[in-house]
Formats: C-alpha cells, sequence, structure tokens
C-alpha cells in the first residue's frame, strides 16, 4: 500500500535520527528544508510535524521550530549536569561588571568613614531610596519604618526573636513552606501550626478557625513565587489574608523575597491591604540579584522599630555599608531596573518552554504547576513513585532537584498522613534554557518508573 505524504514526511525524520542527524533535544529542520529536500509541499510537513507532537516524539517552542525528544537518548545520563535544586541566578545574568563599578564608587563615595560603624538600621540613603522603589509597588511606609538586614533570612530571624523572645503564642505557617523559616523556629523553640498552601490560596474557614483560638502570634506566609510550589495568591485572598489578622489581632509576617520578578498586573502585596499597617514585610535583594552580596529589608511597624534593631545590634552591630551603598547607587542611577527587566524575560522565556514540554509530553495523571513568573516548578508524583528515590534516580542522570519533606511542618505531616511528601521542587533560576530539555527526560523517568 502506497504511503501517504505526511508517512513519508515522518519516515525521513525517523532515518534521520536513526542516522544520528537529528540528536536528543535538538531541532528538526525545517518545513521549508524538508519541503524542499522531498518535494513535498510545507503544509504537509507541518501537518507531519504535528502528528509526531501528538504521538509524544518531539515538542514545539512557538516561532522556536520543533524538537526531538523520544529518542533512545533520552534516557541516558545527561552529559552535563543540570541543577534545579539550587536557588541561585544564572551566571549569565549576575552583573558582574556593573557591580564592580557600583562598589568602586562607593568605596570612593564613603572612604572618610569607610571603617566607621553603621546604624544598625542601615544606610540613610539606602533606606530613603527603598521607601521610594517600594511605593512603586504599593508599599507605602516612612523610611524610618525600613530596616536594611543582611539578606531576608536575617529579617525573618530578627522578627521571630522580636515576637517570641518572651511570648508563648504559636507561629502559624503554610504546609509547605520555606524550609529554613521551619527550622530557624524550632532552633528559637517556637510552636507551630501548619495549614495547607494550595494552588488556589487557603480554606479560610480553617484559618478564621485557627485565628479565632486565640493561640496564634503572627501568620508567615509567602503569597507571591512561593517557596516551593511557586503559588501565587489572588487579590481576593491577599485581602481575606489581611481581613481576618485585623480582625483577629494576628500579626502578618508576608515574605515577598521575589516581588521584582513581578505578577500578572494589578498584583499587590498583602501589606497593601493592611488597613491597620501591622504587617511585617519582609523583601530579598539576593535572589534575582547578587546572591553573595546577602541583602534585604524589612518593613517593620512603629511599635517594632526599635527593639528590633536592637536585637539586631547585639547580633552584628550592623550590615556593612559599601554593599549598601552600591545596592543605592546601584539603584538611583536605574541599573537595577534594567537587570531585573533582563532576569524577568530570562526566567519568563525559560517557564514557557517549560509549560510547552509538559503540556507536550507529560501523561495524563501527573501533576505539574508551571507558573508564568518566578522561579520554582512544583510537581505531584503518583502515589507509586517514592520522592526521595526519584530523586536519587534522577541524581545517577545528572539532573538534580529537591524532594521536599524539610518544606512540611513535622507535626502537620504527622496529622495529615504525609510523612513522606511526594512532590519535587524544581528552581529554574540557575538553569540555562537549553538545559530546561531536561525536564522532558524527567518526565521519561517517570513514565519508566510508572511501567
Amino acid at each position: 500500500m502506497k504511503k501517504s505524504k505526511v508517512e513519508m514526511v515522518k519516515d525521513f525524520i525517523f532515518r534521520e535520527i536513526k542516522d544520528g542527524k537529528i540528536k536528543n533535544g535538538q531541532r528538526l529542520p525545517s518545513c521549508r528544508e524538508v519541503s524542499s529536500y522531498l518535494s513535498i509541499n510545507k503544509i504537509t510537513v507541518n501537518k507531519a510535524y504535528n502528528e509526531l507532537e501528538r504521538e509524544h516524539k518531539v515538542y514545539s517552542i512557538p516561532r522556536g521550530g520543533f524538537y526531538l525528544i523520544d529518542s533512545e537518548e533520552r534516557l541516558k545520563v545527561v552529559q552535563e549536569e543540570v541543577d534545579f535544586r539550587t536557588v541561585k541566578p544564572d551566571e549569565k545574568l549576575i552583573p558582574y561588571r556593573e557591580f564592580t563599578h557600583v562598589m568602586n564608587k562607593a568605596v570612593d563615595m564613603y572612604k572618610n568613614t569607610l571603617f566607621e560603624y553603621e546604624s544598625s538600621g542601615g544606610l540613610s540613603s539606602l533606606r530613603d531610596t527603598l521607601k521610594y522603589e517600594f511605593e512603586k509597588d504599593g508599599i507605602y511606609t516612612a523610611a524610618e519604618r525600613i530596616i536594611i538586614t543582611n539578606g531576608a533570612q536575617q529579617a525573618i530571624g530578627l522578627v521571630f526573636q522580636y515576637l517570641f523572645g518572651k511570648s508563648k503564642g504559636k507561629l502559624l505557617v503554610e504546609s509547605p513552606t520555606y524550609s529554613l523559616a521551619l527550622k530557624l523556629a524550632d532552633h528559637l523553640g517556637i510552636d507551630i501550626i501548619g495549614i495547607e498552601r494550595r494552588v488556589d490560596g487557603f480554606d479560610y474557614k480553617e484559618m478564621e478557625i485557627i485565628f479565632k483560638s486565640g493561640e496564634i502570634t503572627a501568620f508567615y506566609v509567602i503569597p507571591r513565587h512561593h517557596n516551593p510550589t511557586g503559588y501565587t495568591i489572588s487579590e481576593k485572598d491577599k485581602q481575606k489574608i489581611a481581613e481576618l489578622s485585623y480582625k483577629y489581632n494576628v500579626l502578618i509576617i508576608e515574605d515577598d523575597y521575589l516581588a521584582d520578578l513581578g505578577s500578572r498586573k494589578g498584583s499587590m502585596s498583602i501589606h497593601y491591604y493592611d488597613i491597620s499597617k501591622r504587617t511585617i514585610y519582609i523583601r530579598s535583594f539576593s535572589k534575582a540579584f547578587m546572591p553573595g552580596i546577602r541583602m534585604g529589608a524589612a518593613v517593620l511597624p512603629e511599635s517594632m522599630i526599635e527593639e528590633v534593631i536592637n536585637i539586631k545590634h547585639i547580633s552584628d552591630l550592623n550590615t556593612s555599608k559599601i554593599p549598601q551603598a552600591a545596592l543605592d547607587i546601584f539603584i538611583k542611577s536605574g541599573m537595577y531596573e534594567k537587570h531585573i527587566k533582563k532576569v524577568k524575560k530570562s526566567y519568563e522565556t525559560k517557564l514557557k518552554k517549560a509549560a510547552k514540554i509538559v503540556k507536550s509530553l507529560s501523561p495524563l495523571g501527573f501533576s505539574w504547576y508551571v507558573p508564568e513568573h518566578g522561579i520554582f516548578i512544583w510537581l505531584h508524583l503518583p502515589e507509586n513513585i517514592e520522592a526521595v528515590e526519584f530523586e536519587k534516580k534522577l541524581k545517577h542522570h545528572g539532573i538534580l532537584v529537591k524532594a521536599v519533606s524539610e518544606f512540611f511542618p513535622e507535626e502537620w505531616s504527622k496529622e495529615n498522613n504525609q510523612k513522606n511528601c511526594n512532590y519535587i521542587r524544581l528552581c529554574i533560576s540557575g538553569v540555562s534554557e537549553e538545559n530546561m530539555d531536561a525536564l522532558a527526560t524527567i518526565i521519561s523517568i517517570m513514565e519508566a518508573e510508572e511501567k
């Protein structure tokens, strides 16, 4: 029986794969090239390529062509290690040259006071600059209510010490949540209660019951670009959290560490919706900028300022002046805004590619969450695939991911029968666009495990 022209195109592609002319992750010849070589209409070639995509042999990128994924190479060890585990920017996105320039300028500006102690609250000019920067995001505050910290982690620690140093109250956290916040709370002996973080937010009836108990001093929450899930709470839900916290006198500790990476239009912070202005707002400049600089900031209620600065003074006297001055210059010069646009574009491009790969290849029953913004992808594994073992298997293939049991409060996991939480977190920040193809290998291994 004579083959159709569509089958002729597919046979041609299979021969090219067999001969090693098209390799795993490689772009297929353009429709124009195949059309010319086989003397077949371009529309027919495109139809054949679309069939290959439906058969999960290839995947497409809008205006970027078709790429091979279903070859024998899929399950081989990746030649270059692909690290979805570490939360750090791609080295190509770190502005070494620009920051070296502003560091030198900062040294020159402050050479007469270079070795003097700075205020524990932070460099006054940077606090003024951040006041206006935060206003662009709807964070309205006085410069005096901003303190500069050695990364967002220190800000969280200072707030925990202030709130729970003398209090017997409890801390409500999302489940899952930022693992180092859980470890810090445990270190400080803080009693923790968990509430499930879902793609659609929270069970607000449950939250109100917890708040109403009177046991909760504060609620630690990451509303945007959540670590580890990548979820972002809707505006309606942020307002609901602000209303409940006001009603039951619960402080909100809002960790908005990746706010600079953007969200949907009109996305605001919980702080924006808090009419009482008692929300503690925390921002980081490490994850999207210079991880080694360790620079963060916290906007505190007026009643907390003096005591939190005293705690900071006891722990480290002050944050180094030169990095603060350099960041101040970097923001004022417009370089920071330009840099963030570049970072956002890079991450959004990688997430679009990830979404396309997952949509094209992932079978039904595998639950992926790929956001439009941020740096995290969340994978819920089928029941018969154990997360820690799957993490080890991927490592054998040169792909590093993170099983997430440490992100769940221990007591919450026991109560909800999720001791071995079957999720995987993938961080795309340090992975190149080309290496995002490793997602196809992950899916292949998952399929093999299912069988």
